[in-house]
């Protein structure tokens, strides 16, 4: 917020200064792991299509034009692995000041995406998710502060990190939703729990004209939302080809069609995925809600070729046993989603990817004995708390319920808009992801754990200890 006092003044740039040195000594710790970044299918697929150019919009185009520009300065995946993970850091330190917590709560924010399990194994790998969710936190920071000031600046910025950041994932604009819908509202001149006590408004009590204006502005953010992500899917640059849109969806339905079928009682998989007989049995051997994957391989598992040029079949397929046995359809996806959320027995599917899929020239890693030993204790801890969604996500209920029983509740109240972000992913992701890698969720897990630092009600005054 603008001051004419220069005292405050100098202590939002000493404030702004602190939190960058964070920034930088975060992200220079976690790329030392294991630079110049873990390489998977999805990114080196990315990279290629940054030097070769873009073939399809199944993989985010979004994220190969950014890389385009990363090459320029560091060639490889080390640009594109050090503005990720800046991304995120960067986005905690906004997020967090957004909410309303001091240095030393977004420090130990910072501290605990470091060190969790959950969450450092994909800040290894150069993967979209991260990108992604460092995009969203600056989203939500900024419409935090404008639907507070109402000022234009910050309604620029968070529009614009909202449709970025939902280009980075195809099912990336559920986390969108809740912003586009606050942020529709408060343009709507209609007061929201996250207006700040200096906001004009010219009614505070919208009628009904004023809701059904605001509801028809929030269809228009959210079509432009998705407009902007299917034109950036469609049409590549810079000569404006029309290329092909693969989701990649059939290998959420063939999982579906598994699934179901287990639960059924009866086989539901076309023939062309395998050869011979389709007992229950195999059913039970074949079945991995982790990763539908997994299904996949030599007999007695499924054929991949089943995929060639039946695509309707098995489109249509799925879509029948998902009417006809909906009961197991939800139970089926339900397992899939506590294997996302960690809640699972056993250890947590895909912490990260420890190599480099071979592909692309000069993505070359040595591993040095800090990669190492940061690579045992993640796969040392996969069955730990630290490495399970579902945990963060307690921990973050457990602190929003414990600061909404204080005095001064703005933090909680805040801190609801990126969690209902959070939640709106997660509801999203439940029928669409193909498998349960905890990457997918590492939005999710970021707001949880800022949640939690940020909210948590801090010590008595007496103490020695300073809560900020």
């Amino acid at each position: 917020m603008a001051t004419n006092d220069p005292r405050e003044a100098q202590q939002n740039i000493g404030v702004l200064v602190r939190l960058g040195a964070l920034v930088a000594t975060f992200t220079f710790s976690v790329c030392l792991i294991s630079w110049p970044g873990f390489m998977s299918f999805d990114s080196m697929y990315a990279l290629r299509q940054a030097r070769t150019g873009i073939e399809t919009g199944g993989y985010p185009p979004m994220v190969s034009y950014l890389w385009t520009l990363c090459e320029v300065l560091v060639p490889g995946q080390g640009g594109m692995f050090i503005v990720q993970n800046a991304l995120v850091f960067l986005g905690v330190a906004a997020l967090g000041r957004a909410i309303g917590a001091g240095e030393m709560r977004i420090a130990l924010a910072m501290l605990l995406i470091a060190c969790a399990p959950v969450t450092l194994g994909s800040m290894l790998v150069v993967w979209k998710d991260v990108s992604f969710a460092g995009l969203m936190a600056l989203a939500y920071a900024f419409t935090l502060r404008y639907v507070e000031r109402r000022q234009r600046a910050p309604l620029s910025l968070a529009l614009l990190f909202l449709f970025l950041a939902s280009s980075f994932r195809l099912n990336g604009i559920a986390a969108a939703l809740p912003a586009l819908a606050v942020i529709a509202w408060t343009i709507g001149n209609a007061s929201t729990p996250w207006s700040g006590p200096d906001a004009s408004h010219a009614d505070a009590k919208a009628g009904w004209r004023k809701q059904l204006a605001a509801s028809l502005l929030f269809l228009g953010l959210t079509a432009s939302t998705f407009g902007f992500v299917t034109l950036t899917a469609t049409w590549r640059l810079p000569d404006f080809g029309r290329i092909p849109m693969a989701t990649g969806s059939g290998w959420t339905q063939v999982g579906d069609l598994i699934g179901i079928s287990l639960c059924a009682g009866r086989n539901l998989l076309p023939p062309s995925f395998y050869s011979g007989s389709m007992t229950l049995a195999r059913l039970e051997q074949i079945y991995h809600p982790e990763h539908s994957q997994r299904s996949f391989g030599s007999p007695p598992l499924l054929q991949e070729s089943g995929f060639a040029g039946n695509d309707r079949l098995v489109d249509a397929a799925a879509t029948t046993a998902r009417k006809e046995h909906l009961s197991c359809y939800l139970r089926h996806r339900a397992r899939v989603f506590l294997h996302t959320m960690g809640a699972n027995a056993g250890s947590v599917f895909y912490l990260t990817q420890a190599d480099v899929f071979p592909g692309e020239s000069g993505t070359e890693l040595k591993p040095s004995v800090l990669t190492t030993r940061a690579v045992s204790y993640i796969q040392h801890h996969d069955s730990s708390w630290f490495a399970r969604s579902a945990f963060f996500a307690l921990l973050a209920i457990g602190a929003l319920s414990a600061a909404g029983l204080c005095v001064d509740r703005s933090r909680p109240r805040k801190a609801l808009l990126p969690v209902a972000g959070a939640l709106t992913y997660l509801i999203a992701s439940f029928f669409v992801l193909p498998a349960a890698d905890a990457r997918y969720n590492f939005w999710a897990n970021l707001v949880f754990m800022v949640t939690f630092c940020c909210v948590l009600p801090g010590v008595a005054a007496k103490r020695i200890i300073a809560w900020p």
